[in-house]
């Protein structure tokens, strides 16, 4: 049954014997069962995500060592979501590119090539790669983000070049370090 006016309760945290656990959680008191140990050895795949969540959480508490990006992360923050914990999420969810337009690219120099990419908190940057149907890059450089707010990302070209049977390679970055590459024929 929930309680409103419990002031007896109100702020309580600790352990109740071997019987219950009192945690505060945006605000509110949360009565739950202490956690039970297993004792067993992990297999390969259960000490993989031990080992990404031991490295989501240390990035966590890099973002929380930076005031202004931890200021950013908190702003970003779900109500009753810690900075630390929108950081901890971040770190496992890669950008992900919307689209790519080719259009106003010809192989000419001074052409655009536009990307969408957007992320669950913010996209650092976007790698554009040119490549030649022999697999050498001919252009490779960063785009252009465009307003802030904005998930459109710009580049335009240094080199004229010939580009059939080339492709692009789009590269989205976020903050974790986590990528997304897309290739797509020009």
């Amino acid at each position: 049954m929930k309680q409103i006016r419990n002031s007896i309760m109100r702020g309580a945290s600790g352990a109740l014997g071997d019987e219950l656990v009192f945690r505060q959680r945006a605000g509110k008191t949360v009565i739950s069962l202490p956690a039970v140990t297993k004792e067993y050895t992990p297999t390969t795949d259960q000490l993989e995500v031990r080992n990404n969540f031991l490295e989501a959480s240390r990035y966590a508490k890099t973002v929380l060592a930076d005031p202004a990006l931890k200021e950013a992360y908190a702003a970003k923050s779900p109500l009753g979501t810690s900075a630390f914990n929108t950081a901890l999420a971040d770190f496992f969810k890669a950008p992900v590119i919307l689209s790519v337009d080719t259009g106003n690219y010809n192989g000419s120099a001074g052409g655009t090539i536009a990307v969408l990419a957007t992320d669950d908190f913010k996209v650092q940057s976007v790698r554009i790669s040119i490549i030649d149907a022999d697999g050498a890059i001919l252009e490779e450089w960063l785009a252009v983000a465009g307003v802030p707010g904005s998930d459109l990302w710009t580049y335009t070209t240094l080199n004229s070049a010939d580009i059939a049977g080339a492709k692009l390679s789009v590269q989205a970055y976020d903050l974790p370090g986590n990528a997304t590459i897309q290739e797509t024929a020009l």
